[in-house]
């Protein structure tokens, strides 16, 4: 049986009168419950469809596409000495980066928050409520197209209930790591997803392309001149950039480097780009005029056999020591964070120290993965019938 929880009054904004009432409530309210509806499969940029916010006074679904001025709600949502509860908050502050042109003064996303407490990380929005409140949500809007006008009755209550109980979900699971000695990581863990998404915005992702490692340094300035290229297409035409030029065709032309045109056509593939052939040429050219001293390198990996070994063991060791904790293990540490720690203990990874060891992570972690690579403690079966049956301690 689930639990009853008195919710304020749903209100749909699509006049400058609504957005004003609305803009007003968020001002008075010290935290504000945030998420969106968008569609991101057609455009370069996701495209903007619904806005919701909650306070403890009521709901607020925006509708964007109605024509309403928007620059006051951006302003107060992000204004210092505010926090903002959004769930899976990543596309949330690039929103607020975009339109704000800042991240809200403070963050809070329930998703990293459950994870430190015990809950599991990711959670779905439903899980999550189900499993901290005891509620069950509407969860039949997943694949709706919010473009499309008028919303029905049931598309609004799919977009209130995405904030709802976040303002009740968020003081749950504080007091919770309050109880845990755990508000400290909380507020750091929020406070580095804002600067990891703040960051993503920052530098030039040339280097994602798959089959990027393929590449010696000279075709890798040819890539980053075809991928900046591919990047104010589709910003242009307003669309993804997958729609203008596929990441195999990028390296195969990176590879190849053609002079001309002609020898660009000379690669498969490319008969829909035949406008674009002159810029394409263009931005090889570019590439290939890059100083040798200047050409960008990515890091290979060529790791003696005892790194997987040593990072196969830190693995299972971090997987217990985050049981231990009530840690979901995916927010602990991921594989290339343990495999960093094995090169650095092996004197491989270069001098600086890895992120893992720091914080509330290395209190979890440091001592007991470092003892262990440096052959002072061992690890055994302590219970098999256990939820944790692994132990580790001095030899």
């Amino acid at each position: 049986m689930t639990n009853h929880i008195n919710l304020p009054a749903t209100t749909y904004v699509d006049t400058p009168q609504g957005l004003a009432a609305a803009v007003a409530a968020i001002g008075q309210a010290p935290v504000v419950g945030f998420d969106t509806e968008f569609v991101g499969e057609s455009t370069y940029e996701p495209q903007l469809c619904l806005l919701q916010v909650s306070t403890s006074d009521g709901i607020w679904v925006i509708d964007p596409l109605s024509g309403i001025d928007l620059r006051g709600f951006w302003a107060v949502l992000t204004e210092p000495g505010r926090e903002v509860v959004a769930l899976a908050a990543r596309q949330e502050l690039l929103f607020c980066l975009h339109y704000a042109g800042r991240t809200p003064s403070a963050v809070f996303d329930p998703q990293l928050a459950a994870g430190l407490v015990g809950y599991g990380y990711p959670l779905s929005h439903t899980n999550l409520v189900l499993r901290v409140l005891d509620v069950r949500v509407p969860s039949g809007e997943t694949f709706t197209d919010w473009r499309k006008r008028p919303l029905t009755p049931s598309q609004l209550e799919y977009a209130a209930a995405d904030v709802q109980y976040l303002l009740t979900i968020r003081e749950r699971l504080l007091a919770l790591a309050q109880s845990m000695a755990r508000s400290d990581w909380m507020t750091d863990e929020n406070a580095r997803l804002v600067e990891k998404v703040v960051q993503s915005e920052q530098e030039e992702r040339w280097w994602r392309v798959s089959g990027a490692m393929s590449l010696n340094r000279r075709g890798l300035a040819v890539l980053r001149e075809l991928w900046r290229w591919r990047e104010q297409a589709a910003r242009t035409a307003d669309v993804p950039v997958r729609r203008i030029l596929g990441d195999d065709i990028m390296v195969e032309i990176a590879k190849r480097s053609p002079k001309t045109v002609p020898d660009l056509f000379a690669l498969r593939g490319l008969d829909r780009m035949r406008k674009a052939g002159p810029e394409l040429v263009a931005a090889v050219q570019t590439g290939l005029r890059v100083p040798d001293q200047d050409l960008p390198q990515l890091k290979r990996r060529d790791d003696p056999p005892q790194v997987a070994v040593l990072g196969h063991l830190v693995s299972v060791v971090a997987g217990g020591l985050a049981a231990q904790h009530q840690v979901d293990p995916a927010l602990l540490a991921t594989t290339a964070d343990l495999q960093d720690l094995v090169r650095w203990r092996l004197g491989l990874g270069g001098e600086e120290r890895p992120a893992i060891l720091d914080g509330w992570r290395g209190d979890i972690l440091g001592q007991p993965l470092l003892d262990l690579l440096a052959g002072k403690s061992a690890l055994w079966v302590a219970d098999a019938q256990a939820a944790n049956p692994l132990r580790i301690g001095p030899r």
